[in-house]
C-alpha cells in the first residue's frame, strides 16, 4: 500500500513539475514578445528621432518647393530641420553622401546633364528613367512632377500668327535672322536642338531677367527662349501678348519606336529624311531627390502625394510671391493646407 500510495505521488509530482516547466516557457515567450516589441518601438523611435535636413537651391520657385516637401513630411509626423542648406546639385549631392542632407528639389534633365554628360535623352520619360540610372548608391527620386523648366521659344502672338507658326515644329516660318533674347549665356545643346526644328535665329542677346526678355519678345522685334517656370513666373497680364511654341509630345511608330509627328507644311528636305525623336531640349520636371535611407515609406509616399497636386502655375505664383518678399515657409503652409496635405 505504501508503494502504491510513493508510486502515485510520484506520477503526481512529475505532473506538477512538468505543468511547472510549461508555466514558466509561456512566460518566457510572452516576456520575450514583449521585449521584442519594445526593441522594434525603440528602433522605431530613434529612427523618427533623427532630424530630417532638407537641401535647396538659391532660387524663389526650388526653395519653395523645399519648404512644400518639408512641410508635407511634418505632416505625417517625421522631424525635419527649420533650416535649409543651400547649394546647387552637386553641393547637395555631396552633402547627401555625408548625410548631412536628406531630401532636395531638383530639375530632372539639369541633374541628369550633370551626372552623365554625354546621356542624348530628351523626353520626360526617358530622362526620368535615365535620371534614375545615373543616381549615386543610397540616391533615389520620388515621383516626377509636372513642373516644367524646359526652356521654350516665345513670340509675340501677332508674330506668330502673321507667319502661322504654332509649334516649334513650325519654327523656320519665322522671319530668318531675328535676334533671340536669353537669361545670361544660351545653353549650346539648347540652341542646337532649336536649330535641329528648323528655327533660324540671329544674334544673342543676352539680358537679366525673363521679365525683360518677355518685355523684348512683345514688341515682335525679337523671339526669347526662357523655361516653362520662369516665363509663368515673369508674365504680366497687362504686358503684350506673347506665346510658347508648342513641342508635341512624341508619338511611336508601328514599331513601337519613337517619332515625331510629322508637318505637311515642312520643307520636301525635312519630309525626306527619317523623323527624329527628339523635338526640342532636354526635358527639365522638378522632382524630389532623396537618402533612400532617411525616409520611410510612408514619408516616400507623402512626398509623392505632393506630386499630384502641385503644377507650373502653382510654383509659378509662390516663387512670384516669394520674390516679391514673402517668407517661403509660411508660402508652402498655405499651399499645403489648400491641398489637404
Amino acid at each position: 500500500m505504501l508503494l502504491v500510495q510513493g508510486h502515485r505521488y510520484t506520477v503526481r509530482a512529475v505532473r506538477n513539475r512538468v505543468w511547472a516547466t510549461a508555466v514558466v516557457i509561456a512566460v518566457a515567450m510572452v516576456v520575450t514578445g514583449v521585449l521584442a516589441g519594445c526593441s522594434d518601438s525603440s528602433r522605431d523611435s530613434a529612427s523618427s528621432s533623427r532630424l530630417l535636413h532638407l537641401g535647396s537651391a538659391d532660387d524663389p520657385a526650388l526653395r519653395v518647393m523645399a519648404e512644400i516637401y518639408a512641410g508635407a513630411l511634418r505632416d505625417v509626423g517625421a522631424p525635419v530641420a527649420d533650416d535649409l542648406i543651400r547649394g546647387d546639385d552637386t553641393a547637395l549631392l555631396d552633402e547627401m553622401d555625408r548625410a548631412r542632407v536628406d531630401l532636395f528639389p531638383a530639375f530632372s534633365g539639369e541633374l541628369l546633364t550633370s551626372l552623365a554628360p554625354k546621356a542624348t535623352v530628351t523626353s520626360s520619360d526617358d530622362v526620368y528613367d535615365e535620371l534614375n540610372r545615373s543616381l549615386p548608391q543610397g540616391v533615389s527620386v520620388g515621383d516626377a512632377t509636372p513642373v516644367s523648366a524646359t526652356p521654350q521659344v516665345f513670340v509675340a502672338t501677332s508674330l506668330a500668327q502673321s507667319s502661322n507658326v504654332t509649334d516649334l515644329s513650325e519654327c523656320g516660318r519665322l522671319p530668318e535672322g531675328l535676334p533671340v533674347v536669353v537669361v545670361g549665356r544660351p545653353e549650346p545643346a539648347d540652341m542646337a536642338a532649336f536649330a535641329a526644328q528648323g528655327c533660324r535665329f540671329g544674334a544673342v542677346e543676352s539680358v537679366g531677367s525673363a521679365r525683360e526678355v518677355i518685355a523684348r519678345v512683345g514688341t515682335a522685334q525679337a523671339v526669347g527662349v526662357v523655361t516653362a517656370l520662369d516665363a509663368a513666373v515673369a508674365l504680366d497680364p497687362a504686358a503684350p501678348q506673347i506665346q510658347a511654341l508648342r513641342v508635341p509630345a512624341p508619338t511611336q511608330d508601328d514599331a513601337g519606336q519613337p517619332s515625331t509627328p510629322s508637318n505637311p507644311a515642312t520643307s520636301p528636305q525635312s519630309q525626306s529624311q527619317s523623323p527624329s525623336p527628339q523635338s526640342g531640349p532636354r526635358a527639365q520636371n522638378l522632382v524630389p531627390v532623396y537618402r533612400t535611407a532617411a525616409l520611410t515609406r510612408s514619408e516616400v509616399k507623402q512626398i509623392n502625394r505632393v506630386a499630384g497636386e502641385i503644377t507650373t502655375a502653382d510654383l509659378a505664383e509662390l516663387a512670384r510671391r516669394a520674390d516679391a518678399g514673402a517668407e517661403p515657409r509660411d508660402l508652402a503652409i498655405g499651399w499645403l493646407g489648400e491641398h489637404g496635405l
